[in-house]
This record gives structure tokens, C-alpha cells and sequence, in this order.
């Protein structure tokens, strides 16, 4: 037993020095010649995993995890192993998998704080962003020395407490939530939304739309006059609001002989220029 388990440091040391292949190498190696050995599968798995293989690792660490508890590893390495499912499937974007392996690992094991972590980011890949948000106030809360809050500890605990009362209270909104016929909400809204157009076209008579309307409407032509003031001699009274000199502006439609019911189609006003 004493050789298997400085064999088993001998791939640790390599694994520190991120010789990983070599590592991998010689785990492999050893579990061919220990293959019921649990804690060299495990660290067989455990380098996979560093070396960004996870789908080889994934393998390994569910045969441990079924493996009956005499021929499991030792109870102080259970909660990593949980920690390192969890984490595989994590990289796999397998989240949900992930999350009750997560949640299954924290019973056995409430308070293993890097598999609360897992489980938080098990949450917030899933939609559950409020209860991730909130176990991880709660896990930092729990991580800080108490004197890292000073007064303000048992207030900030407090407010911890009601928001966590008030989601636990509050219906469930995540994405998984099912409505009738298996289809999730999200589902629901994106069809919803694909079914019926944010802003269908105003049809008028005929089949037109607004813009056709307004196309086929008659067309006024404006004419824009500019006069240059006039000077004119002797002096007279200045209004304030226009300055010491203005422009007169004529506007009309062009139309020759309006008709006598229509307001007039021609207007003129001042504008200020200033010296």
C-alpha cells in the first residue's frame, strides 16, 4: 500500500510541474496495473480535466461515483469528487446534469464550499440568476472573518434572510418551468413573439398601406421668397424682439387662383438678424 500511494504522489508531482501528459501517461499506466485502485482513477480523471479534456475525464468520474462505498474513495475525498463531476459537466455545457450532482453532493456534504460554488455556477447557467446571486452573498458571508463586517454584519445577513424569503415565496420563473403540452415559458414567449409581428403594416382601402396612402396623395409645391430688409429713411421706433435688423420671409403654395372657401395659401413673417 505504501508503494501505490508513492506511485500515486509521483504523478501529483508531475502534474504540479504541468507535465500533464506525462502525468496522464502514468496514471493510465498505473491503473492498468490497479485498475480497482478508486484514487488513481480519480487522479487519472483529475488530469484530463486540467488538461481540457473533459469528455475523458467524464467517464472516470461517473464510474466512481457508482461504485458501491467499499471499493469508493475514502469519505474525505467524496465531496471532490462531486466538486470535479460537477465541474466536467460544467465545461461541457451539460449545466442541468451538473446542477443535481451539485445539489446531490451538498447534502451529504452542506458545507463543502468549492461545491457551493459549482452549484452557484450551476444556477446562474441555468436561468436561476436570483438564487445564485443569493447563495453567493450567503457563501461569501459565511467565507469573510466576522470582523471583515465590522457592525454592519447582522444587517446585511438580515436582508440576506428576507430576499431569500421573499424567492422562496415569489413563483418560480426559470426557463425549465414547464407549461401545458412539455412547452417551456420561454418557448411559449418566443413563439409568441415569431407569431405576431411588433408592428404589422396599417392597411387602409384596397389593401394599402399608410406609405401607399401617402404616395398617391396630391402634391403642393412650396415657394420659399427671402427679401433683404429695406432701409428706410428717418428714424423710427426698433422693437427689442427684433433686433436693429430683420428678414421677411413670404411663403406660398404657387397655387394661381385658390378657391374662396380655402384659407389663404401664401403667409410672410420676420426673423431677427443680428448687426
Amino acid at each position: 500500500m505504501a508503494v501505490i500511494s508513492e506511485l500515486i504522489d509521483s504523478g501529483l508531482r508531475l502534474k504540479q510541474q504541468r507535465k500533464l501528459r506525462g502525468a496522464i501517461e502514468h496514471f493510465r499506466q498505473l491503473l492498468t496495473t490497479y485498475p480497482e485502485n478508486a484514487r488513481i482513477q480519480f487522479e487519472l480523471a483529475n488530469c484530463w480535466l486540467a488538461f481540457g479534456v473533459p469528455e475523458n475525464a467524464l467517464p472516470h468520474y461517473r464510474e466512481l461515483l457508482a461504485l458501491p462505498q467499499a471499493k469508493s474513495l475514502p469519505p474525505k475525498d467524496l465531496p471532490r469528487l462531486y466538486t470535479q463531476l460537477c465541474a466536467t459537466l460544467h465545461q461541457m455545457d451539460e449545466h442541468q446534469e451538473a446542477l443535481e450532482i451539485a445539489q446531490a453532493g451538498l447534502q451529504l456534504h452542506p458545507n463543502y464550499r468549492p461545491l457551493r460554488a459549482w452549484q452557484i455556477f450551476a444556477l446562474e447557467a441555468t436561468g436561476a440568476h436570483r438564487v445564485a446571486v443569493l447563495d453567493a452573498l450567503e457563501l461569501m458571508l459565511e467565507s469573510l472573518a466576522p470582523s471583515r463586517w465590522d457592525i454592519f454584519e447582522d444587517d446585511i445577513k438580515q436582508v440576506v434572510r428576507q430576499m431569500r424569503a421573499r424567492l422562496e415565496n415569489a413563483p418560480s420563473l426559470s426557463p425549465s418551468d414547464k407549461s401545458e403540452g412539455g412547452e417551456t415559458r420561454a418557448d411559449t414567449v418566443a413563439r409568441s413573439e415569431n407569431a405576431t409581428p411588433l408592428s404589422p403594416p396599417d392597411r387602409s382601402g384596397g389593401g394599402k398601406t399608410r406609405e401607399d396612402a401617402a404616395a398617391d396623395a396630391d402634391e403642393h409645391e412650396v415657394a420659399v421668397t427671402v427679401r433683404p430688409p429695406t432701409r428706410k429713411a428717418g428714424r423710427r421706433r426698433i422693437l427689442p424682439q427684433l433686433g436693429k435688423r430683420s428678414v421677411r420671409i413670404d411663403i406660398s403654395t404657387g397655387d394661381d387662383e385658390p378657391a374662396a372657401d380655402d384659407p389663404p395659401a401664401s403667409a410672410a413673417f420676420r426673423i431677427p438678424v443680428d448687426d
